[in-house]
């Protein structure tokens, strides 16, 4: 199995836009150790087309799968995605959001689009 760093230093790579601060509620859910576990409380902070940092309060693990809501943004749409990277910042987790496959993060394009300053909407992607 990869290891963390690997695993992160591949979606580092794998990323193509830039990431925009935002501040979005989020609802994650995923399976832990004692079943279907929630996070109603979660917090989009970076996001673009395809990507996600959100702070959330469950023990996830690189490479699990996980789902995701926007409620602002879209409440009735859930994507399953998959966890990048996992890191401690000032006492907060933060999880990174990579694409199951290339048709994942619609509703990612949706909260990019309308969360981008005018001057950044209409940027190009940036090729890593």
């Amino acid at each position: 199995m990869a290891s963390e760093a690997t695993i992160q230093q591949q979606y580092e790579k794998m990323r193509r836009e830039n990431r925009l601060p935002c501040h979005l509620s989020a609802v994650v859910e995923g399976i832990g150790k004692d079943g279907l576990v929630r996070d109603i409380a979660a917090e989009c902070i970076t996001i673009s087309r395809r990507g996600a940092c959100v702070v959330t309060s469950l023990d996830v693990e690189a490479g699990q799968k996980i789902s995701i809501s926007l409620p602002s943004i879209n409440p009735d749409r859930r994507e399953l995605m998959s966890v990048a990277w996992v890191r401690d910042v000032d006492g907060e987790r933060q999880i990174g959001l990579g694409p199951i496959d290339e048709d994942t993060f619609i509703i990612f394009s949706e909260a990019a689009v309308l969360e981008a300053p005018a001057n950044q909407a209409d940027e190009t992607t940036e090729e890593v």
